[in-house]
């Protein structure tokens, strides 16, 4: 894949208690069962939530694990959002694996929506549906695509963080997310719901689920069809996009100013005065929509072009970003400014069925089926190809016209300029249809061994994703080399070909045309000022559409079985809970490319590819209360402890384990606390991705004059390795490079550790319950693929050069700049995170206040309050195993190294008033201030690096009327509720620096209107 210009960059044993449940069902209290109305909404009544942190189901505030449950209506009141946006309101899951976070980039992950708990990556979460494992999204992506799990058919959603391995298996490092489908469904509900932003970025979706019972209810067969679209979100759309970056600030330079501003002196450092300051309108005026013909010596722009090829002067640059970027004026003809060509959110189209069944064969034995497919149509727009000087233009060029022949009259062939241009309107796409097919079909009951009564379940499941991808415009490289060679055949008077013109000669040596010996037959010219003009015959030479088909298989079989040792063991609080079972799983992936790409005749290349792995587990938990309501000061005390051993085909055998306990000395307090043992086997494309072909985006050199100051073993390492003094390094452009998997890789094991309090002050403040919790988890061997960013500042950045990562990148011998970097996957060091959880959920019926005064007697409700706050300590990866003392600082730190958005400080509160036929919510998002610098300890500049060094702190808020019409138009809608909602209510956008750099993930992009209707019968 070419490379990309990036102005910008050159220029989380734990807790979750963050529930998004609003009133009914977000307190896990035992109560009566919940009524509906008749529109189908909940009721204000509390319920027991059985969930997901363990196997032996008890109610979540009886949990030593802390779980958060985001309700039924949280889901339904989101507007029409997809439900990896919806998990992702948490404050304890990450942002940075949403449908906007993988849009615009070079992969094939475009439409993919994941769940990152704890930024500890997606791989180390996982999501189950129903308490079974569902199929990851893509061949090169491990993890569950929740956009295949449509909101619509989704009851609440149970999120346990922490180490769940003993419980669940490998990739539940970080945590559980368990999706839990709507069941045993009678009668209809349609949904249908649209909104938009201020006249951009429209959403739409509908469904409709049908059910019925049959055969004296006992049989229920329920049936769902849904459609979900996202328009597209282009960065210049977003209200504050003003192409911002980051220039030399003029006031801390250590020489003179050069003129044009095509290199700067390295700022200052440590003298209290800002290195870099933000400014508008940074861009390239190197590589241009309608081409630049760089200075054959100095390789500064030397002429630019308007959108007929006709010369025009030479942008003046006013502050100094990079070798090829800089601050230039708004309205410049031929500037690059990457938010012209940015997607902030690519347009996505999902829709599909659900089919479910479930039968009761007798009191004792009852069967489920679930079969879904779902298709998602997703267009992924990139920036258009281009050339970076990689040709020498021709003196006898057909296109040059009489004003640039005159301006480079009597200049030496070898002194005639390079080119430097976008080929191709629009730029690049993908389209890629993602297909996910899943069926489970389980049976469940109980039986009595004599020793207990004993539930049992057990499942068969089998998932298929398939992807098509279809790259378009991908330059076809010997053929653009020879396109691109023109001159004017002598026989016709008419541009043609070089290579079709015997007489022409053959172009200058080391001009860049190498390549178009290989061309193929049929030629046509390409105009290199102001390519857009170039007729679709030149385009379908020099570029094409090349597929490539995916498929993506996951096979799993469990049975499970719990009991309880009433019958022949108890102590004083009761007897031992036991759950026993097993479980195989088999995953398969295969990859065919175009031959044209596995031949590397394209600019995106790829290799054929298949790998696959099987595992054998078997778990044990058990679970004692030893004793209850026993005397003063010894309400409760209770025990569990799980191992889980697993057999992987490729790393051998591996164990997991758990033990937590609580301790209540009185009815409304409780203490509780979690250590865990959690592993991670490697996943297949971590181990058996082969050998492909990539470029490496907005690297930046550590090496280079501007940079080299900013660590403390910055100088002295670039000395060692030879960099000259004063070296100004061109790394704008991608470098080309090599990634592949790796079968040596160590499982990963993780420690876990949460301590808690629950407060539940029942007879004193009826409906309140508090929880604060503390959690650390450490990952030692951490499978990470380290970034072409990561590999360059580890060698330089380690006490003394690392030969771990100084390996896996070459230099010009001439030139010292990097061309090429090899990556793989590796074992770090270690990765740890800690902090704490503050979970607050309240329900009060107003009515006894409401009806003391005749002017509030019209206000008789309920009113509830969920109230989540998430600070993290630390987030810290060690990715050096030679040198296990360096470490990135992550927390509080929108963007660094790689990691984007983790505020220290986030929250989320719900404010619900529920009045008969009205519903009026209120919400309230926070996101903490955080930094936009690196605050490694080895960082030499810290804040002094940018002159607005931190992205603000901003709350959102969000409120949301609905409305169950009853019997209004005479009964005829009873059943239908209406609403309406604006999200971020004020407006607030995304900090100014952040916008369009890819940090802008975690943040809104303005107000957003939604209205809609729900219809039950």
């Amino acid at each position: 894949m070419r490379a990309t210009l990036t102005p910008k960059s050159i220029l989380f044993g734990t807790t979750l208690l963050a529930s998004v449940a609003v009133a009914a069902g977000a307190m896990a209290q035992t109560a009566p069962a919940p009524a509906t109305t008749s529109g189908g909404a909940e009721s204000n009544t509390l319920q027991e939530i059985v969930v997901t942190g363990t196997r032996i189901p008890r109610p979540n505030l009886e949990q030593a694990t802390p779980v958060s449950v985001v309700s039924p209506t949280v889901i339904q009141q989101a507007g029409p959002a997809n439900l990896g946006d919806i998990i992702a309101q948490l404050p304890a899951v990450g942002s940075t694996t949403t449908v906007r976070a993988n849009s615009n980039n070079f992969g094939d992950t475009a439409g993919i929506s994941s769940i990152d708990l704890r930024n500890l990556g997606t791989s180390r979460t996982l999501v189950l549906v129903d308490g079974q494992r569902h199929v990851n999204g893509d061949v090169s992506f491990n993890a569950v695509d929740v956009n295949s799990i449509p909101p619509e058919l989704v009851d609440h959603v149970e999120v346990t963080t922490g180490g769940a391995s003993a419980i669940y298996g490998s990739d539940a490092v970080s945590g559980v997310v368990n999706i839990i489908l709507k069941k045993r469904f009678e009668g209809l509900q349609m949904d249908a719901q649209a909104g938009s932003y201020d006249g951009f970025g429209a959403k739409y979706k509908a469904s409709v689920t049908a059910g019925k019972d049959f055969l004296d209810d006992r049989l229920n067969l329920t049936v769902s069809a849904f459609y979900n679209k996202e328009n597209a979100i282009w960065v210049r759309d977003v209200p504050g996009a003003h192409n911002y970056g980051t220039i030399t600030n003029p006031a801390d330079i250590g020489g003179a100013t050069p003129s044009g501003f095509y290199s700067y002196p390295s700022p200052i450092r440590n003298d209290g005065i800002p290195d870099r300051i933000f400014v508008p309108n940074v861009g390239s005026d190197y590589v241009t929509p309608n081409g630049t013909l760089l200075n054959a010596g100095t390789f500064n722009p030397q002429f630019m072009f308007d959108s007929h090829g006709r010369l025009i002067p030479v942008a003046a640059r006013t502050g100094y970003n990079s070798f090829a970027f800089g601050q230039l004026p708004q309205n410049c003809q031929d500037c690059y400014f990457g938010e012209d060509l940015n997607q902030e959110t690519s347009p996505i189209e999902t829709k599909g069925g659900d089919f479910r069944l479930n039968y009761d064969f007798s009191d004792h034995l009852h069967g489920d089926l679930d079969a879904k497919l779902v298709q998602s149509n997703v267009q992924n727009v990139i920036q258009p190809s281009f050339t970076f000087a990689d040709y020498q233009l021709q003196p006898d060029n057909a296109f040059i016209q009489p004003d640039l022949a005159a301006a480079l009259a009597g200049t030496a062939a070898s002194d005639y300029p390079y080119i430097a241009e976008f080929e191709q309107p629009g730029g690049r796409s993908q389209n890629i249809r993602r297909r996910t097919f899943r069926i489970v079909g389980g049976l469940n009951g109980d039986f009595d061994a004599g020793f207990a009564k004993v539930n049992w379940d057990g499942h068969l499941n089998y998932g298929r994703v398939s992807t098509l991808i279809r790259n378009n415009d991908l330059r076809i490289t010997s053929n653009f080399a020879a396109a691109i060679d023109s001159v004017i055949d002598p026989a016709t008077g008419q541009p043609a070909c070089r290579i079709n013109v015997p007489s022409a000669g053959a172009p200058t040596a080391g001009s860049g045309y190498d390549a178009e010996a290989n061309a193929a037959p049929g030629c046509v010219p390409f105009n290199p000022f102001a390519p857009g003009n170039n007729n679709a015959s030149a385009f379908a030479y020099s570029f094409g559409s090349f597929d490539t088909s995916d498929t993506l298989s996951q096979e799993d079989a469990n049975l499970n079985f719990n009991f309880d040792t009433s019958r022949f063991f108890k102590l004083q609080g009761g007897p031992l809970g036991v759950a026993v079972g097993a479980e195989y799983r088999q995953e398969r992936t295969k990859s065919i490319s175009d031959p044209t790409m596995v031949a590397g005749l394209t600019e995106n290349t790829a290799n054929n590819s298949s790998g696959g792995y099987n595992v054998k587990e078997a778990y044990v938990e058990l679970s004692q209360t030893i004793f209850k309501d026993y005397a003063p000061f010894l309400n409760e005390l209770s025990v569990d402890a799980a191992y889980r051993g697993a057999d992987y085909s490729t790393v051998g055998r591996v164990g997991a384990y758990k033990f937590s306990g609580d301790y209540g000395p009185v009815s409304w307090l409780k203490f509780r606390t979690t250590y865990s043992r959690s592993i991670r086997a490697p996943n297949i494309t971590e181990a058996f991705l082969p050998s492909s072909s990539t470029y490496f985006n907005g690297t930046t050199d550590p090496c280079s004059v501007e940079n080299i100051g900013s660590h403390a073993n910055y100088a002295k390492n670039c000395a060692a390795a030879g960099i000259p003094p004063n070296f100004v390094a061109n790394t704008n452009a991608g470098i080309l490079g090599k990634i592949s998997g790796n079968p040596n890789l160590d499982p990963e094991k993780s420690i876990s550790y949460t301590g808690g309090v629950v407060f539940q002050p029942t007879e004193l403040i009826p409906g309140l319950a508090v929880t604060l919790d503390y959690y650390a988890i450490k990952i030692k061997n951490a499978i990470t693929q380290v970034a072409g960013q990561d590999i360059i500042n580890n060698c330089y950045d380690s006490a003394n050069l690392d030969p771990t990562f100084c390996s896996l990148f070459t230099r010009d011998p001439v030139t010292h700049n990097i061309n090429f970097i090899q990556t793989t996957y590796v074992n770090a060091s270690k990765l740890e995170t800690s902090g704490y959880e503050l979970h607050v959920t309240y329900v009060h019926d107003v009515s006894p206040v409401t009806q003391r005064w005749d002017f509030t007697k019209g206000l008789t409700g309920t009113f509830s309050a969920d109230i989540n706050a998430d600070y993290v300590v630390r987030l810290r990866n060690f990715p050096f195993q030679s040198d296990p003392n360096t470490y990135h600082v992550l927390e509080g730190v929108v963007a660094n190294n790689g990691n984007e958005g983790t505020p220290q400080w986030k929250g989320l509160a719900d404010f619900t008033y529920r009045q008969g036929p009205t519903t009026v919510i209120w919400q309230v998002r926070y996101v903490g201030k955080g930094a936009l610098f690196n605050t490694d300890p080895t960082s030499v500049d810290r804040s002094e690096a940018l002159n607005d060094p931190y992205a603000k702190a901003v709350f959102y808020h969000d409120i949301s009327v609905h409305y169950q019409l009853g019997d209004h138009f005479g009964g005829r809608l009873s059943g239908m509720e209406v609403f309406a909602g604006v999200n971020n209510v004020f407006g607030e956008g995304a900090p100014y620096q952040t916008i369009g750099t890819g940090n802008d993930v975690g943040y809104d992009l303005g107000r957003f209107f939604f209205a809609g209707f729900r219809y039950r019968q």
